[in-house]
C-alpha cells in the first residue's frame, strides 16, 4: 500500500524557558486515506504531546512519495529531496526523467545525503539526486495497522 502524506500546519502556545507563552506553528506529515482521516489522525497524536489548545491552520496534500526513515536516534531532522527518476521513452527512445519527492532523516545535511544515497542503492532504475534542503517538517505520523484491523 502507498502512502498518501498529508502536509498538517498546527499553531499552538508554547511556554518557553523563561515561562513566557509565545505563539509558534509547526509542520507534521501524516498518512492518511482522505482529508478527514488525516484530521482525525493528527488530533490524536498531537493530543498526546502537545498541552494546552491548539488548532489546525492548514492541511494539504503532500507531494512527498516516499520517506526515508533512519535507526540513528540522532537522526532527528527532516529534510526534502528531489529525485529525477531516469528511464528511456518506449516509442522514442529518449530518456524520460520523472521527479519525486522524498523526505529524509538526517542530523545533519550531510548525514540525510548518506541516508538517500543508502536508500537510493537498491533501486533498479537509474536515478539522480537533484536537490536536497532542509524542511521545516517537524514530526511524520506514518500510518499504523491496529490489531483490530488485523481481525
Amino acid at each position: 500500500m502507498t502512502a498518501n502524506w498529508f502536509e498538517c500546519r498546527i499553531k499552538y502556545v508554547k511556554t518557553t524557558e523563561d515561562g513566557k507563552e509565545k505563539k509558534v506553528s509547526g509542520q507534521y506529515l501524516v498518512d492518511a486515506v482522505s482529508y478527514t482521516e488525516a484530521e482525525s489522525r493528527i488530533v490524536a497524536e498531537l493530543s498526546e504531546m502537545l498541552q494546552g489548545e491548539y488548532h489546525i491552520a492548514g492541511l494539504k496534500r503532500s507531494n512527498v512519495s516516499e520517506l526515508v526513515t533512519s535507526d540513528d536516534g540522532n537522526d532527528d531532522k527532516w529534510f526534502k529531496a528531489k529525485v529525477a527518476i531516469l528511464d528511456a521513452d518506449q516509442l522514442t527512445g529518449k530518456e524520460k526523467r520523472t521527479n519525486n519527492y522524498f523526505l529524509v532523516a538526517g542530523s545533519s545535511l550531510e548525514r540525510a545525503l548518506e541516508n538517500l544515497k543508502n536508500n537510493l542503492s537498491t533501486y533498479l532504475v537509474p536515478c539522480e539526486i537533484v536537490s536536497l534542503s532542509d524542511s521545516s517538517v517537524l514530526d511524520v505520523f506514518p500510518y499504523k495497522v491496529t490489531i483490530q484491523e488485523e481481525i
